[in-house]
């Protein structure tokens, strides 16, 4: 992870208008952040998930999924983040309000899929932000040891499922179940 130095902070605004070229990037408490390709397992994972939320989602009626868009987590300095999957109820953030705009509702769970380029700690802050800006739960996903951390607060210890362990009875996903085995290769 690079951080591109710049003369003053950036809002969230002027980072959603930058032309910041090929790459992948977020802003970090202003300063625009170069994020490290991902790994094909990585890849894997977030397709996977998406699946398995668009399903619960036809099924349940209840949200819906998004992946790979800007996600505005805090202001002054402001923070933009790009969560790999995340689940919305129409609750929260109705479908109609979206639109060729920055996200500034929290989903109801974010998730953030693990590479090799992520350090614990800037894993840990990503769901610290998350659940600061009003999401429900944050998991975080990986696929080296093939298991899924849920996190509802910073203070507690996750919840941790693996292999055949099923994740159910959510209280923000109501009839949500997914086996851990099935979001892996």
């Amino acid at each position: 992870m690079a951080v591109i130095p710049a003369a003053r902070l950036m809002t969230a605004e002027e980072f959603m208008r930058a032309d910041l070229g090929d790459g992948r990037f977020e802003l970090v408490r202003g300063e625009v952040v170069e994020l490290s390709p991902p790994y094909s397992d990585h890849a894997f994972a977030c397709s996977r998930l998406s699946g398995i939320f668009y399903i619960y989602e036809r099924e349940s009626g209840h949200g819906y999924c998004l992946s790979e868009y800007s996600l505005q987590t805090r202001r002054d300095p402001d923070t933009v983040r790009g969560p790999d999957v995340s689940f919305y109820s129409e609750a929260r953030l109705p479908r109609s309000k979206l639109g060729p705009s920055l996200v500034t509702v929290a989903p109801d769970v974010a998730i953030e899929v693990a590479s090799p380029s992520n350090s614990k700690a800037e894993l840990l802050e990503k769901v610290a932000e998350y659940l600061a800006a009003g999401s429900l739960a944050a998991w975080l996903v990986y696929p080296k040891t093939r298991s899924v951390a849920i996190f509802r607060d910073s203070q507690t210890p996750p919840e941790v499922f693996k292999g055949g362990d099923a994740i159910e009875n959510q209280p923000e996903l109501p009839g949500f179940r997914c086996l851990v085995s099935e979001i892996f290769p």
